[in-house]
Formats: C-alpha cells, structure tokens, sequence
C-alpha cells in the first residue's frame, strides 16, 4: 500500500516520525472502521501506528485493544483566558541560535512521562531522540512560533516552545534541565509565555500527561482548566498484526 493509499483512507502516514523510528509510522483517522484488524493488514512489513481517542469513546479504544494496541498514555489539554499571570521569577528571553546545542543536550535527557517515554518497545534512547529531535526542528524555523529560554549563569536551564494553530497559543514542548526542576524554572517559563501571548491570541493552550502530577498542578496554579481528555493508543505492527 502507498503512502497516497493511507492518507486517503484510514492511516495518515508520520513522515517524521518514520524517521525518527526508523520505520513506516502511521496515525489512525477517526472514526475507526469496525474491522480495525482486517484495514491494518493491509500495512505490509514492520510499522508503527498510533491514535488518540476523546473521552468518553470506548468503542474506539475497544477496537484498538482487539487490534493488539496498548494504551500508553492518557492526554490532558487545558485552556486559559487573558488574565495575567504573575511576573517571571526567572532570566527568560528568546532563543538565539548559540543556544541550540544546550536546548538539544536539555531536550534530549530531561523528559519521562511523554507516551514514547512510557512505550517500552520504543525504548528510552528512541524517546530521548524524539525529544531532542522535535526541539531541533523549533530552533531551526521548520516548526513552531519561538522559543522561550530560562538562563541561569548565562546558560539555558530549560524551555518552552510556542505553536500557533486557528487563534490558539500552544505550549508545544516544555523542558527543564534534569539538575534544575523543582527550583521554579518551568513556571517563570510558563509566566513569561502567558504574559507574552495573552493579548495576542485568543486562547492559550498546553496538553500534558495525566500521570503528570507536578505538571497538572503547574498549569491549573496559573489559571488554566481541563478541556478535555484522550487516550493514545500505540500499535507495533507487521504485517497489520502485532509484533
């Protein structure tokens, strides 16, 4: 099947994600068929396939589980309005381009509860590169609006990546430096974002894991609020079953 056959039909193809993995990788369009299996084996070879259901879906997340995919991880969006938020407590500017191979080494290493963190078969190594790969691609232009930079001692200890889609301001990527979390840095980043973006878009946005404990507290402490709820569902395939 060719890429132009999946994204008219059921599987959108991830080309960058295809070559961070370093095989097919393919995103579920919704709503899902009732025979899931009998449309994935159609993908010839080793592949990767994800999806991500809204609550409160079970049929969809029932067809994932008889397909062979695992619930890896349930994602949270949270939403806030104009109101300000409370000065940054933090040295936070704009990324330069000397900055970048700080962001990537931070990027890289700083993260565990993303779902390619919490998929075993991706592994920790593939995760991290993910990571440091997508930050890679924000510093460069490919993606994104800015990046936010928390400076300590005149280096990077952690950032905050800004995408914009249909008015909204998203939180695209938030990372702090593994020996600097818990010392407020992301939340003077996420100060200095809200105070940058609040009069310029009309919603400000951030998606997070719900095993993310210290994260949800971050964000509903400065005013966002729980919008909605997916599940994400992964699938490693060959030949349409699992692995």
């Amino acid at each position: 099947m060719s890429a132009r056959d999946a994204a008219a039909g059921l599987m959108v193809p991830d080309t960058w994600l295809a070559e961070v993995l370093g095989r097919p990788a393919y995103a579920l369009r919704l709503p899902l068929p009732p025979a899931l299996g009998d449309e994935l084996e159609r993908l010839p070879g080793a592949a990767f396939c994800f999806a991500k259901i809204p609550e409160p879906d079970a049929a969809s997340c029932a067809a994932l589980a008889a397909a062979g995919f695992r619930r890896v991880d349930t994602q949270v969006t949270l939403e806030r309005g104009a109101e300000p938020a409370p000065a940054a407590r933090a040295d936070v500017r704009l990324a330069e381009p000397r900055d970048r191979d700080a962001v990537l080494d931070i990027a890289g290493s700083c993260f565990r509860h993303s779902r390619f963190h919490q998929d075993a078969r991706i592994g920790l190594q593939a995760a991290h590169a993910m990571k440091r790969a997508w930050m890679a691609n924000c510093l460069d232009g490919r993606r994104g609006a800015e990046v936010l930079l928390a400076i300590e001692r005149g280096r990077p200890t952690g950032f905050l990546a800004v995408l914009l889609a249909q008015g909204a301001a998203i939180i695209d990527l938030i990372g702090v430096a593994s020996q600097s979390q818990r010392r407020g840095i992301g939340a003077a980043l996420v100060d200095a974002y809200i105070e940058r973006w609040r009069g310029r878009a009309a919603v400000l946005r951030v998606g997070t894991q719900d095993s993310n404990v210290p994260s949800l507290r971050l964000y509903e402490g400065r005013g966002f609020r729980v919008v909605g709820r997916s599940s994400v569902w992964h699938g490693h395939l060959r030949g349409g079953r699992p692995e």
